[in-house]
């Protein structure tokens, strides 16, 4: 989830003034402004001369990205139980059926959710389970190794797909993605008071298991996930002062943003993780683990 803080506050005077007023109050409230606007400078160099680099700060440092431990630990246990090393699970491509796309702000990519590139993240579950993942996601460079690589080549690589023809084919897909209401409160007195506001998505992720071939479906497993976003703070709106006084307008508050596209890797792990459980030789305690884990992402979805 992000954090971002704002604060801001604005002054506007009347024309004309009694001049009995004490100026204190103008006096901070600009200072205060002049305060604000210089914070997001802090920290930042400014160039000298030719040849000089802008400072800028620095970004948090890179970190490993896998999904959450209680998946983990179910995709683990059937990795130990090493009943799905020699079984080969061909990848297909990813599919975004929700037909969602976001242009109107600010880093908005053209969709909200992931696109073909997400089968990486159940590849990796199938690895993480012990299983031998084949790549039928990404085709264009083997084609080109075919194209440029003459017929000898084309047909050394085609001797080696046929012969290790992948046992099972997963298949995963984005369903649905819905916006979700939420409470909205602006509650103040006297021009001051706080506000909240409640947003959310709730994604559909689906993956299939089915067998080459006679192409017979095994198993598909369908969970849901909600996403939030968070708004809340203190308002204020009021005049300060004798006279006609000072207006005084701005907010303090915070959001809670939680990531929607980095949210869609756990239910796409366990969705891998549901179509392999039901494979009848994999332990009984793994199928526990996640089914378990099912059961808690139908409560939160619930909530």
């Amino acid at each position: 989830m992000a954090m971002n803080t704002s604060a801001g506050v604005s002054c506007l005077s009347p024309m004309h003034r009694h001049s009995q007023r004490r100026p204190l109050l103008a006096g901070v409230l600009r200072g205060l402004v002049g305060a604000l606007a210089v914070l997001p400078l802090a920290g930042c160099g400014f160039p000298v001369g030719t040849g000089s680099r802008i400072k800028v700060s620095e970004p948090p440092p890179s970190a490993q990205s896998t999904p959450s431990e209680p998946i983990m630990k179910a995709l683990l246990c059937i990795h130990d139980s090493k009943v799905l090393n020699r079984i080969r699970f061909g990848i297909a491509v990813h599919s975004d059926g929700t037909g969602k796309s976001s242009y109107g702000y600010d880093g908005a990519t053209g969709s909200f959710l992931p696109q073909g590139t997400t089968a990486i993240w159940a590849s990796e579950a199938v690895i993480r389970a012990g299983g031998l993942s084949m790549n039928y996601y990404e085709l264009n460079t083997e084609r080109a190794l075919r194209q440029f690589g003459g017929a000898n080549l084309d047909q050394a690589l085609s001797n080696q797909q046929q012969t290790r023809v992948p046992n099972f084919i997963i298949s995963t897909a984005f369903t649905a993605l819905d916006f979700l209401g939420g409470p909205s409160v602006d509650m103040r007195a006297g021009g001051i008071g706080p506000y909240y506001n409640v947003r959310g998505a709730s994604l559909e992720v689906a993956a299939e298991m089915y067998r080459p071939g006679d192409r017979m479906t095994m198993a598909i497993s369908s969970l849901n996930r909600q996403v939030f976003y968070r708004d809340a703070g203190v308002g204020v709106a009021r005049l300060f002062g004798k006279g006609k006084g000072e207006l005084v307008t701005g907010t303090i508050g915070f959001t809670d943003q939680q990531r929607l596209q980095e949210a869609t890797r756990d239910v796409i792990a366990l969705a891998v993780a549901d179509v392999l459980a039901s494979m009848p030789i994999v332990p009984d305690d793994c199928r526990r683990m996640v089914e378990n884990l099912k059961g808690v992402h139908t409560r939160d979805a619930g909530k």
